[in-house]
């Protein structure tokens, strides 16, 4: 990936405010320069404003988002208001927070093909970039898969190889690894640091951002919609503990699990079945990083020894699923405690949301599969999977309609009542959603990944949440690859293989 002049290509924002329709400034007075040829990190809480500047530099704000726009936006000095979103697309390539949202074709090998056949790239040329892009995220047995089969990982991992066989000298990302596993972000960040060593600019929103340590050139930390303070890289890890809190971040090192996971096999003959997995505490999968002592840094240790004797609960028997004939997942037995939360990790692809869409009835499994809650059969209603593609879940037009006031209050979105749900921050879009499950009295509730797109401050607030309504008697499961996450609200871990 050579570097070539278009990749000096310059980004500018020039006090610009913006607003969506019918709701306060998402943007106020913001001036930013993207540096050419370096890796600018946007950060900050969710609902800052972070997804709003990347709408910006790719040209979907004003070309696609209605709103209100003041200031300017410069692409090499020309405005970006007065060039055609067709040519945009020459320039940036984008990973959107919500992946799915961007695809136009079914099958992973398509999508990889139809930007660069929009704009009328050889045949030849355009094979070869999809190898490449397939090659630098590592998912070339998906080259032939259905979009539509995908977990939310190899999905996100999709997304990431699109945007690099577009071969734009500028790329941004919205939150590259929410839903990625421990190895699938190392693939994020192999990728990211060869673009970058190519001379590619690149802009990354994230919540989660140890992994760009050593690629970060400056970070620019946002709230409410203003860019309140820029450092460099080297200067954001070197910011103490007490700093980085204060400043609502994210870890900055690699978090390691405090609690080890039991393990348990996806399918039947895997290293361990599932009846010892549910039971016991094994050794933890390859991959999964755990503290060498289960109690360092969390009380979660503490918590599993307080359930263990504990009966009532989700008992899963016999579970089968198929997909196109093929056997995907088979578990003999598997228990959930009431009154606890139970985090389930695994690879991306390994059954985690087939698993949670088969509790709650939207998953068909083979016939003598058996559920059950408290000793009798889980009736339908009573399990609720919040998604990870939440969009999928708001159905209102105002937050006040999709959630009671105090769930709303409950889950710090009181503020935003009168806003339509989907122009909400990935965030907060999540919390609307878990507020709509509580509302509900779910006695069952499997969240799968609800830390995408959330801020340190929300994540602490959702894992408090979890805990309470575990304390209320409800199974609470959390499929996660979020560690940091997991280490504030797990009682026990199930990692599935």
């Amino acid at each position: 990936m050579a570097v070539t002049a278009a990749a000096r290509t310059r980004l500018a924002i020039r006090g610009v405010s913006y607003s969506y329709p019918g709701s306060r400034p998402v943007l106020d007075d913001v001036d930013l320069d993207v540096t050419p040829g370096a890796l600018t990190l946007v950060c900050g809480a969710s609902g800052s404003g972070k997804s709003t500047v990347l709408r910006l530099l790719n040209g979907l704000i004003p070309n696609f988002h209605e709103g209100e726009l003041t200031g300017r936006v410069l692409i090499d000095d020309e405005d970006a208001s007065s060039i055609p979103i067709e040519r945009s697309g020459l320039t940036t390539a984008t990973v959107f927070q919500n992946p799915a949202s961007q695809f136009f074709t079914t099958t992973v090998a398509d999508e990889l093909a139809f930007a660069p056949q929009n704009y009328q790239v050889e045949a030849d040329e355009i094979r070869r970039r999809r190898a490449g892009a397939l090659e630098e995220l590592g998912i070339g047995d998906l080259a032939e898969r259905d979009l539509r089969g995908l977990s939310g990982g190899q999905v996100q991992k999709v997304a990431c190889a699109q945007a690099l066989a577009q071969h734009t000298p500028i790329i941004l990302l919205d939150e590259p690894t929410s839903n990625l596993d421990p190895r699938a972000i190392e693939d994020v960040r192999a990728a990211i640091g060869r673009l970058k060593a190519a001379g590619r600019t690149l802009v990354v929103a994230e919540h989660r951002i140890y992994f760009l340590r050593g690629l970060v050139d400056e970070a620019v930390i946002m709230e409410r919609g203003r860019v309140v303070h820029r450092m460099t890289g080297e200067e954001l890890w070197g910011i103490g503990e007490a700093r980085r809190r204060q400043l609502g971040l994210r870890a900055l090192e690699r978090p390691r699990l405090a609690v080890r996971p039991a393990r348990l096999a996806a399918l039947a003959g895997g290293p361990a079945d599932a009846t010892d997995a549910a039971d016991g505490v094994l050794e933890p999968a390859t991959g999964v990083e755990t503290d060498p002592d289960p109690n360092t840094g969390s009380d979660a240790g503490s918590r599993a020894d307080d359930i263990a004797e504990r009966t009532d609960g989700l008992l899963i028997e016999n579970l089968q699923v198929e997909r196109s004939g093929r056997l995907i997942l088979d578990i003999p037995r598997l228990f959930f405690p009431a009154g606890a939360v139970t985090g389930v990790v695994g690879a991306n692809g390994i059954g985690k949301t087939t698993l949670a869409r088969a509790v709650c009835r939207l998953q068909r499994a083979r016939r003598g599969a058996r559920m059950s809650l408290g000793g009798r059969e889980l009736r339908s209603g009573r399990a609720f999977l919040v998604m990870q593609d939440v969009h999928r879940q708001l159905f209102a037009e105002s937050v006040s309609q999709e959630a009671s006031a105090p769930q709303l209050e409950r889950l710090d979105l009181a503020a935003l009542a009168d806003r339509h749900p989907l122009s909400l921050s990935g965030g907060q879009k999540q919390r609307l959603v878990i507020a709509t499950a509580i509302d509900q009295d779910a006695r069952v509730l499997i969240l799968d990944e609800p830390t995408s797109g959330v801020d340190h401050r929300h994540l602490v607030a959702i894992a408090a949440e979890l805990r309470d309504l575990a304390r209320e008697g409800r199974v609470v499961i959390v499929i996660s690859h979020d560690v940091e996450f997991l280490n504030e609200c797990a009682d026990r871990v199930i990692d599935m293989v």
